[in-house]
């Protein structure tokens, strides 16, 4: 009985648009759908759901996309708790349309992930060469997908290889070499001379193919191959091990970067913004944080910065935005990474120090008076 409503509700929406006009929203609905979004999807930039309700006479249509049968079935438990009638419409993801090829590695020195599956959409992040990504669904030219730290948005479909679960799992074990070089070329021959196959940033990942006097030779995930000089990589092996953060090799990566221009959404050393920056400074040193300032707050340990900020201490991660205050809750908006003598470095119009100090030249009265807390990154 249930298929058979099923079908007549997809029949009626493409015999006319006039059938989807009398689809009113169901807003009485949508506060239980919020109370289970809470539950399964706090964070929906790295967890999928898009759960919507619409009315179809006295019945309600669930729509919009999930990423497991498990929660499909909270929110229909939900539902049937309250003996709402519901015609089930939500999609769990990957697309069945996708096949077997739901995963992905990008082939591209920096992807560009979009909110929506078109060009002149919000960047909302960016994902690197080599890392795996989950591939969700397909829109054009356009597909969904989770990039390694989580996150969600839409990359064009030329800038990653699709594979299999098995053709990521061999990428992943495969021997490979990590970017350490802010920006480089790989090359098509062991020579600064040749032609390039594709440009390379700060934290791409490259698969190793062997070694020839001062060149690595690496391939990429979709087979194209060319040289890299070995001062420019290391051992992806080592990042997390011998590649370990303190605040000296912080600050000498967050300063290689002064000057290069902020962009919202931007991860990589082409552009960043704000929490693009610190995440970047931190991955070329073994750490991967999370993608915006809010969700790298949540992290880490929390620091008392002192009447006079004498508690600081290089590397330690500082937040600001504004604090709750009566109906409006705590928004944090910016971070900066902490140096010394009262000084930060962070993105902002374009990557600078600034300082804490009153006296200072580099005074940042703005984001002082904005301050919210301080987090210790470092163990």
């Amino acid at each position: 009985m249930k298929k058979l409503v099923l079908v007549m509700y997809v029949v009626l929406c493409a015999l006319s648009a006039g059938a989807q006009e009398k689809m009113k929203e169901a807003q009485p609905h949508a506060e239980l759908i919020k109370q289970v979004r809470q539950q399964v999807a706090p964070d929906t930039r790295v967890t999928v759901f898009t759960v919507g309700a619409r009315m179809l006479g006295d019945t309600c249509v669930l729509i919009g996309d999930v990423a497991s049968d498990e929660v499909r079935k909270k929110v229909l438990a939900a539902f049937a708790s309250r003996a709402i009638p519901v015609i089930d419409s939500i999609a769990v993801l990957p697309s069945k349309d996708m096949g077997l090829k739901t995963w992905g590695v990008i082939v591209v020195s920096v992807a560009n992930m979009r909110n929506e599956p078109k060009e002149a959409a919000e960047l909302g992040s960016q994902t690197l060469m080599g890392g795996v990504i989950r591939v969700f669904k397909k829109k054009s030219m356009w597909y969904y997908i989770q990039a390694p730290d989580n996150y969600l948005g839409w990359v064009d479909g030329e800038q990653f290889f699709r594979c299999t679960k098995e053709e990521a799992e061999a990428w992943v074990k495969a021997e490979k070499v990590f970017v350490i070089a802010p920006f480089d070329f790989v090359k098509e021959s062991p020579s600064q001379n040749s032609a390039g196959v594709c440009d390379v940033v700060g934290g791409s990942i490259l698969k190793k193919v062997g070694e020839e006097k001062e060149w690595m030779h690496v391939s990429l995930a979709d087979g194209r191959m060319g040289y890299i000089p070995k001062f420019s990589v290391t051992g992806y092996a080592d990042w997390g091990t011998k590649i370990v953060p303190n605040a000296d090799k912080l600050e000498k990566t967050a300063k290689q970067f002064i000057g290069i221009p902020y962009l919202w959404g931007g991860t990589s050393v082409k552009a960043m913004d704000c929490s693009g920056f610190t995440k970047t400074v931190y991955l070329l040193n073994g750490v991967m944080l999370k993608r915006d300032a809010n969700q790298q707050a949540e992290d880490g340990m929390d620091v008392d910065p002192g009447k006079n900020w004498e508690n600081l201490r290089k590397g330690d991660l500082l937040f600001f935005g504004h604090r709750a205050n009566g109906e409006r809750p705590e928004r944090i908006s910016h971070v900066a990474m902490y140096l010394q003598n009262l000084s930060f470095i962070h993105s902002s119009g374009r990557i600078h120090i600034s300082s804490l100090d009153p006296s200072s030249l580099l005074f940042d009265d703005y984001h002082v008076k904005s301050f919210i807390r301080a987090k210790r990154m470092l163990k």
